[in-house]
Parts: structure tokens; C-alpha cells; sequence
């Protein structure tokens, strides 16, 4: 028996602002962006849109598509950092809305005897969200479950963070003898309790959070680091891999799926590690005699800060190699594409990015059948998580159904003066209100519906 993902669905709002529009008004150079981090189009959200009404399109989608009976699904896990609550789960929103959707056919109570929660540790929430139900399906194969990731990042206007922005949703269908993936059960996981990037109780409300992009990216490289130590120490322990059987454990994997904070960061951040595994694979010393790398030596430098420069030099200069670009062409490129085209989903990012992979390599009749993909997530505050999942045969035939990039090429480019306004929370109209998809109607204002959110479809 073997456990997964046997179908995914995306959702992302129809309006977004071009990249162009943004380094033009900050006064950023485009090349930085586009070039440099792979920023092309920032998903937004419209003023009746959230967490909620994302991750109920995406749940709709995946039932509709599959002719799920709603009763039969035991469970709906939600990992999301943009809760709307601080006490009711924003996952109770959304089930609430595809309920009612589903009503006239599986009656108006479908969903009364489905567990339904909330999971958050940044952006890796989701990925918890999924290995929590594999394990609760390995517990009994006949349990049906959904587990949606749903975000908004949102930063304040002019930060540092501003043009990294996007927002959607991915829900998935998790059960036994899954269609398109099989994980394994060994994970590597690293944790420290860290501030790069954190939303903390303020005396005012705000969804945007306090971060230190520098710090988070050097906790996203130890943790990954510490993790995938960790899942080679399991997977020796385990038996699924023999001690020293494959130095890279890279070379493992057919693939590799990443969180992307931005669609270029997998492919950054990873440099180090790949070094590290050339020199354990014995071949870095024919590679530095190959392509003039000189790896610097701190010893030999006055201070820190020209140590780190000298580091940097060098580690731009294996980046821009043949050898890595191979590499980043072969395991992650596929993968950044959509995230090209939407910013950072947070918790959905990573399983955005495996949509994105999976599409790419069927549109390149790639075969995948039994190959393994490796997965590389990470939530700030902080924790890494490096798990494997097996491509199952036929796979093609789920992923035909995603139209990824056929959904993000069907979206509304935003002004500027419409972006400020949502961003302000000044719209009092919807940019693009789409018939027939659910939308917050009102927000109760006192007594006992003080702050409650009520959806509707719109017509």
C-alpha cells in the first residue's frame, strides 16, 4: 500500500501587477527583479478575496473535478500563517463556503461529520498539514483527506519585501494508493526558535509582518543544511539508503521541489550545499581545477567583512558555472516557472512550485514514472523539512488537468492606483469580480457578530 497525493488543484486571484509597473514606481532596477530574483508577475488579492475564499475555490475545483461524495472525506487540514482568527479555524470558513456550493447535490450538512483545522509554522504549516494526514491515513487506508495550503503575503508599501508579494491556494487529495505521488515515510526536520520573520500581537491590527530578509535567509540555508543531515541519518537508519550508498543525496532525486520565497531562491541558496556534496563525492577537486574555482580561506583575510566578500565572489562564481547552471537546469528550473509569475505563496509556495515542475515536465513529455522527487521546505521561526515522494505511473494523466499556466495566463494586470488601494484597503469596489466564485460579503460590526465573516457568491 502506498500513501500521497493523488490530485492537486490551484487557485490564484485573476488580478496581479506586472513587475515592470512596481521597479518603475519604487525606482528599482527591472533587471534586479526579473534577472536577478525571477520576478515577473505578483499575484494580488481583490478587496472580497482572503485566505478563505482562495482555499474554497481550490477545495471546489479538486471535488468537482474528482466527483468526490463530500461525506467521504474524513478531513480538511489547512496550513496557512494568514489566519482570519485567533480562535476559529480559517479552514471552517472555507469548508463552510464548498458546503453550501455542494448543497443542492450532497445535501446542506455534507460536511457535518469532517474534521476541519487550522496548522501554522510559517511557511511550512501546509507541508505539517500533509505529513499529519499521511500518518492518519497510514492509521486506516480507507480515510479520505484534503489538505489545503492558502496565503497572502503581504509587506508594507516600500519595504524590502514589497515586490516578493502574491497570494494563492493549493488544495490536494490525500489518500491511500494515490494516483500521482507515493511518500516516503522518512523526514528530516531542523528547528530553532528564531525571529527572521514573525507576526507578533500588536496594539493595532496588521497582516503584515516584522522580518529580517538577510537573517531568514541564512536560517532557511542552516536549517536546510541541518535537515537534510538529518534525512540521510533516517534514511541510513531506515534501510532506504545504505552508509555512503549516494554521497549527493541530490543525486537522488529526478527533481527538486523547494519552498520559493522568490521563484530564483532554490537555485541561490543551494550553491553551498553543492559544493558540499561535490567534495563528499570525491570530484570537487577536478571541478576547482576544471572551472579556476578558488575557494578563500578566512585565515587569510583582516576582517569579516572582506572574508564574507571574498565567500560571496566565489560563490557567485560556482553559480554562474556550467557545471551548476547543469545542475539547477536539470533538478530545480521547472519548478520556479509559475512562481515566476505569481510571488510567494507562503505555505502554498512549495506545492505551487511541484504543480509547476509537474506540468513542465509533462508539456516535455519528461519521464517521471518511479522517479523520486525530493522536497526541501521551510517555515521562518524556524523549521526545515526534507522528505521524498515516488512519481506513480500514469501520472500524466492527473497532471493534464492542472492547467497551471493556463490559469495564470487568463488573469487582469492591475494599475498602480489600483494596487495602492487595495494594498491601503481604500477599494470599495472589486477590480474583478468573478460570477459564480465566492467572495466576503460583510464583516459584522457589533454584539455577537462583532468581527464574523460572512461570504457570498457573487452572480
Amino acid at each position: 500500500m502506498t500513501l500521497g497525493i493523488d490530485d492537486m488543484a490551484l487557485y490564484v486571484p485573476k488580478i496581479y501587477l506586472d513587475i515592470h509597473t512596481l521597479a518603475e514606481k519604487r525606482n528599482i532596477a527591472y533587471e534586479k527583479l526579473s534577472r536577478g530574483l525571477g520576478l515577473h508577475k505578483m499575484a494580488f488579492c481583490d478587496i472580497h478575496e482572503d485566505a478563505a475564499t482562495m482555499a474554497a475555490e481550490a477545495i471546489y475545483e479538486l471535488i468537482e473535478r474528482n466527483n468526490i461524495d463530500p461525506r467521504t472525506i474524513g478531513r480538511v487540514y489547512m496550513g496557512t500563517e494568514s489566519a482570519l482568527d485567533g480562535s476559529k479555524p480559517t479552514a471552517t470558513y472555507a469548508v463552510e463556503m464548498v458546503q453550501k456550493r455542494l448543497a443542492d447535490k450532497w445535501g446542506e450538512h455534507c460536511f457535518r461529520n469532517c474534521d476541519v483545522l487550522d496548522m501554522t509554522f510559517a511557511c511550512i504549516g501546509a507541508v505539517d498539514a500533509l505529513h499529519n494526514t499521511l500518518d492518519w491515513i497510514a492509521a486506516n487506508p480507507r480515510n479520505i483527506g484534503i489538505v489545503v495550503a492558502s496565503d497572502v503575503a503581504k509587506y508594507e508599501l516600500e519595504s524590502s519585501g514589497e515586490y516578493t508579494q502574491g497570494a494563492g491556494a493549493v488544495a490536494m487529495l490525500v489518500k491511500s494508493n494515490p494516483r500521482l505521488l507515493a511518500f516516503r515515510q522518512v523526514c528530516g526536520v531542523a528547528m530553532d526558535s528564531v525571529h527572521d520573520f514573525y507576526k507578533p500581537r500588536r496594539d493595532t491590527y496588521t497582516d503584515t509582518p516584522v522580518f529580517d530578509g538577510q537573517f531568514s535567509n541564512q536560517c532557511y540555508q542552516w536549517r536546510m543544511q541541518e535537515a537534510l543531515e538529518d534525512f540521510r541519518s533516517r534514511a541510513e537508519i531506515s534501510g532506504l539508503m545504505k552508509p555512503g550508498q549516494v554521497p549527493a543525496i541530490s543525486e537522488r532525486w529526478a527533481r527538486m521541489i523547494f519552498h520559493l520565497p522568490y521563484a530564483f531562491h532554490a537555485k541561490r541558496i543551494y550553491v553551498e550545499q553543492f559544493i558540499s556534496e561535490r567534495k563528499l563525492k570525491g570530484a570537487w577537486e577536478k571541478d576547482a581545477a576544471r572551472f579556476g574555482f578558488q575557494e578563500p580561506s578566512r585565515e587569510h583575510y583582516p576582517d569579516q567583512k572582506s572574508a564574507d566578500k571574498a565567500t560571496a565572489a566565489f560563490l557567485k562564481s560556482v553559480s554562474e558555472s556550467s557545471l551548476y547552471k547543469k545542475f539547477v537546469s536539470d533538478k530545480i528550473e521547472k519548478s520556479q516557472r509559475a512562481s515566476q509569475e505569481t510571488g510567494n505563496l507562503y505555505t502554498a509556495s512549495i506545492f505551487l512550485a511541484l504543480m509547476s515542475s509537474l506540468e513542465s515536465d509533462r508539456n516535455d513529455k519528461a519521464r517521471l514514472d518511479k522517479k523520486r522527487l525530493g522536497f526541501i521546505a521551510y517555515g521562518s521561526g524556524s523549521k526545515a523539512k526534507v522528505f521524498e515522494a515516488t512519481v506513480q505511473p500514469g501520472w500524466e494523466n492527473v497532471v493534464q488537468h492542472f492547467q497551471l499556466f493556463s490559469k495564470l495566463g487568463k488573469r487582469t494586470p492591475l494599475s498602480w492606483e489600483q494596487y495602492e488601494s487595495l494594498h491601503k484597503g481604500c477599494s470599495q469596489t472589486s477590480v474583478h469580480p468573478e460570477k459564480n466564485a465566492w467572495g466576503l460579503s460583510n464583516i459584522g460590526t457589533e454584539g455577537v457578530t462583532l468581527g464574523a465573516r460572512y461570504y457570498k457568491m457573487f452572480e
